[in-house]
């Protein structure tokens, strides 16, 4: 028994999937957007005996081309609006498969994949006009990426060496400032980094759900009067609720006022700079401390795909950096486990290398815009219908709306209700979230394919299926 393959046979077998692939891919972009899966089939999945015995390949892959490529996650269909996950780049899927291939563990060392990191990280930087000097690793997600910067912070502003303290002989505690349209994700940084809930600040979002800075000074203010360490905002750029972007400059002047660090969470919407129709609303992005991104939300990549930047690559060092015995070899460069959690990384550079190569930032330009302009015609259209009403509407490519026809006797039932019912319709996926303490209907553009044909299906679907709720 043997997992080895002959060339001719791993030749045969990978042309078997890139066909099954090519097929699914026609199949999930023109069929429902989230087919409902049998619970007989999800459970034999779920509890299927250890394997004792080898089960021949052709057998395998027919498993997967009936049992599991039939029930995607439905990011892939042009009628996907749930959440912030885009479809993938056909490049990037390949990418994926040559960088598995090749299988470099990527922690660092004198080895391509290690320079073609090193090139993409380049790029981002250039994108978000951040200095080339800073320090960057690519993370499996938003979620590390936002731990990373946190973390960084808090080696730098904790006044004992926390490394070796940690926070326990911290003479204050220690205070981070985001929103409440914050992503739950720095929640848990603050969490997991030891400074606790408590002293997480949830500051109020104005009308346009960005952070009230007013109220962000007040706070401050108060928290210095009380004895407690203010340390850090932590800024949204792209809210995932709906878009918002914080007023970065004044955010990043206030920091400056008070010997504050600026970390801006982008996961969503920090690759939105590109759109010249709201690259205005970036301004002082260039001023954090630290940044967060996802390019498998806004780059079209397929997941794991996210970002950290940190401006003093050497604080980004001195907050991860432990180097044992074995690891001091081999070090034409800083090894990029220096500079993160992981020692061993995947190599997930070479997705984003090909597509950004592929398509140019002109091309990535014009799809970010095109999905902001669609954003923008469905909250145009909402606007012109009386059964309809526009709850947020942008700057992004995301809209919150609510279904609201005259005669039905509990519109907030209703748009509780409906995100469930449309999800087993199938049709088009949408999710809710609440905004001004009531449920609304929340639609995310992130897809290339998307086009106002699927709006005006969307809404027509969700009269439908609204029309069956009582």
């Amino acid at each position: 028994m043997t997992i080895e393959m002959t060339p001719e046979e791993f030749r045969r077998l990978g042309y078997a999937v890139v066909d099954m692939l090519s097929t699914q891919l026609t199949a999930v972009q023109s069929g429902l957007a989230r087919p409902l899966m049998p619970d007989t089939l999800s459970r034999a999945l779920t509890d299927q005996p250890l394997p004792e015995q080898p089960t021949p390949v052709e057998d395998l892959l027919k498993r997967v081309q009936d049992e599991i490529l039939p029930y995607p996650m439905g990011n892939q269909n042009p009628r996907f609006f749930a959440w912030v996950n885009s479809t993938a780049a056909p490049l990037a899927v390949l990418g994926e498969f040559v960088a598995a291939a090749h299988n470099a563990s990527v922690a660092g060392g004198h080895h391509a994949a290690t320079y073609v990191e090193h090139a993409v990280l380049n790029w981002l930087k250039e994108i978000l006009t951040y200095p080339r000097s800073a320090g960057a690793l690519l993370t499996s997600g938003g979620s590390v990426a936002n731990l990373i910067g946190l973390a960084t912070m808090r080696h730098v502003k904790a006044p004992q060496n926390v490394r070796t303290h940690g926070l326990h002989d911290q003479p204050q505690p220690l205070v981070v400032y985001a929103s409440t349209q914050a992503h739950s994700c720095i929640q848990k940084s603050v969490e997991l980094l030891g400074f606790g809930s408590q002293y997480l600040r949830r500051i109020p979002a104005n009308e346009a759900y960005q952070i009230d800075v007013e109220a962000l000074k007040a706070q401050i203010h108060q928290d210095r009067v009380n004895g407690l360490l203010p340390v850090c905002v932590a800024a949204s750029a792209g809210t995932v609720n709906t878009g918002a972007v914080d007023p970065l400059d004044q955010l990043a002047d206030l920091c400056a006022a008070e010997g504050l660090w600026l970390h801006v969470d982008g996961a969503y919407g920090g690759v939105g700079i590109l759109d010249p129709d709201v690259s205005a609303l970036y301004k002082g992005i260039e001023r954090a401390d630290s940044i967060a991104i996802d390019p498998h939300k806004w780059l079209y990549m397929p997941v794991e795909c996210g970002c950290a930047l940190v401006k003093d690559a050497e604080a980004m060092r001195a907050a991860f950096s432990l180097l044992p015995d074995y690891l001091r070899n081999d070090r034409e460069l800083p090894w990029f486990s220096e500079y993160g959690v992981q020692q061993t990384r995947g190599f997930k550079a070479l997705k984003l290398w090909l597509v950004m190569q592929q398509i140019g930032v002109e091309g990535l330009r014009h799809l970010i815009g095109a999905n902001n302009q669609l954003a923008a015609l469905l909250a145009h259209k909402i606007t012109q219908q009386p059964d309809f009403e526009l709850v947020s509407g942008g700057p992004l490519s995301i809209v919150c709306f609510r279904y609201a026809p005259s005669n039905h006797p509990d519109v907030d039932g209703l748009n509780a209700q409906l995100p469930t019912r449309l999800q087993q319709d199938g049709r088009v996926f949408i999710t809710g979230t609440r905004l001004k303490d009531c449920p609304v209907l929340r639609m995310c553009i992130v897809n290339f394919r998307t086009t106002e044909a699927d709006l005006d299906l969307a809404l027509q679907v969700i009269r439908e299926v609204g029309a069956a709720i009582p």
